[in-house]
């Protein structure tokens, strides 16, 4: 089995105006701002749309990517609320010219992707480690090839380029999207992927983020796979874009809010044991993900699984930081410590160093604690398609100022504290460990 993700990557770094020159792993592009574009030269988008009762949010998603779309294909499926009647309204005020295809779906309608959440679900086929999985159930119908769902839209895509969102995001610079589809084009990529934000501190900061496809041409190889946490494949060129279409999932959905617990996790378990654990290396590590919290042992088994037949170093390192986190809850810092050291060898991961700082910390090595922090910083600029995100660094640097202290290291300690209170201003806990590390370094 081979990965699905088997493609060249070109990383490059855009800005509407003027291209950074702090990162040495990227070409730096600067795009077209839309007004440079002569009547009729803008390239031509179609949105396309995944929604589920997105009343709520699809309305501000309309007006904030608007302005650079020229169709919208939306595959609505089980809405129950004003999500079609809001998409007809706009497309409507856009005038005759403006294409809108909407695409239903239900269990009634598209039985085949659907499987019914009852106990015999999930027992077809073998356990992979002995495993009992007892629910809960709720007896409806669970929407399970979430990949296919979004090709019935995909494919239906009119335009040269095909613009990807989920009903409760916003493009943080939608002005990007022109200048992005002529560099994409000109560079010979027929995909890019950027940055995907998952939550805002109060300092504008992200919680956590990740890359995520995002900007394609409508070529017929590209198309989504994978039943669960779906993926964009068949490209053969994919832009790794940091700097532009920075998108925020703002998690405000009302689909959110009926979403059947645990779905992930049964749809990836079902399709396992109905194929014999014979699926691709991705949805092993998907469904890992998903059983670590539900069945342990089997995300274990799982990931040792994947690790015998993945052949893609990042998703490797991916795995073995899961592994790693296991072990981590368990207490077994010793053993989630080589994990990470693992994942470290795989692919330059800040998360993995971030990790690996936290864990050296329980085990009261504080050296090693401060040295992977380090490496974590030093990997930050390695452009990451899977596992980004800030918010370790920022956590790490708690764990850092105790270990400074702990070596003696007090002015090192007090300013790390300090870096650390500016992302966490109102956690008293850290407030009063400040002061304590001041008092410590003599004021």
């Amino acid at each position: 089995m081979q990965d699905e993700n088997q493609f060249d990557f070109f990383p490059f770094t855009s800005a509407i105006a003027a291209a950074p020159d702090d990162n040495p792993f990227c070409k730096n592009v600067v795009l077209r701002r839309p007004e440079e574009f002569k009547p009729g030269e803008r390239p031509q988008v179609s949105l396309h749309l995944l929604v589920k009762n997105g009343e709520s949010c699809v309305g501000r998603l309309l007006a904030n990517v608007g302005p650079y779309i020229d169709e919208i294909v939306a595959v609505v499926n089980d809405t129950t609320d004003l999500t079609i009647q809001i998409l007809r309204e706009y497309a409507a005020a856009r005038g005759p010219e403006f294409n809108l295809d909407i695409v239903e779906v239900t269990h009634e309608s598209h039985p085949e992707l659907y499987i019914m959440d009852v106990p015999e679900t999930y027992l077809v086929g073998r356990p992979l480690a002995s495993e009992m999985y007892v629910g809960p159930f709720t007896g409806s119908p669970v929407l399970a090839d979430w990949a296919e769902i979004r090709n019935l839209g995909w494919r239906r895509c009119t335009k040269p380029w095909i613009l990807f969102l989920d009903s409760d995001d916003v493009v943080q610079d939608p002005e990007s999207i022109p200048g992005l589809c002529v560099s994409l084009l000109a560079n010979g990529a027929e995909l890019g992927c950027s940055r995907y934000v998952y939550g805002l501190r109060e300092d504008g900061g992200s919680q956590s983020e990740s890359f995520r496809e995002r900007l394609a041409r409508n070529l017929p190889h590209i198309s989504w796979v994978g039943l669960a946490h779906e993926i964009l494949v068949g490209q053969q060129k994919t832009a790794h874009i940091d700097g532009n279409l920075v998108v925020h999932d703002m998690k405000d959905s009302q689909g959110k809010d009926v979403r059947i617990p645990g779905r992930c996790f049964k749809i990836l378990y079902h399709q396992a044991r109905l194929n014999d654990w014979n699926v691709p290396p991705r949805s092993l590590i998907y469904l890992a993900m998903e059983a670590r919290v539900v069945i342990p042992n089997l995300a274990l088994a799982v990931l040792d699984r994947y690790l015998d037949v993945s052949l893609w170093p990042e998703e490797r390192a991916w795995a073995s930081c899961l592994q790693g986190e296991i072990y981590e809850q368990r207490e077994d810092y010793i053993k989630a410590s080589e994990w990470y050291e693992r994942g470290l060898a795989e692919h330059p991961s800040s998360k993995a160093a971030f990790r690996l700082c936290r864990s050296r910390f329980h085990e009261c090595k504080w050296q090693e604690c401060v040295d992977a922090f380090q490496i974590g910083v030093e990997n930050k600029a390695v452009l990451q398609l899977l596992d980004n995100g800030p918010v370790y660094e920022d956590m790490s640097k708690i764990l850092v100022s105790s270990a400074l202290e702990k070596l003696g290291r007090l002015p090192e300690a007090v300013a790390m504290c300090r870096e650390a209170v500016v992302t966490f201003p109102h956690n008293s806990n850290l407030g009063l460990m400040l002061e304590f590390l001041v008092e410590q370094a003599g004021g």
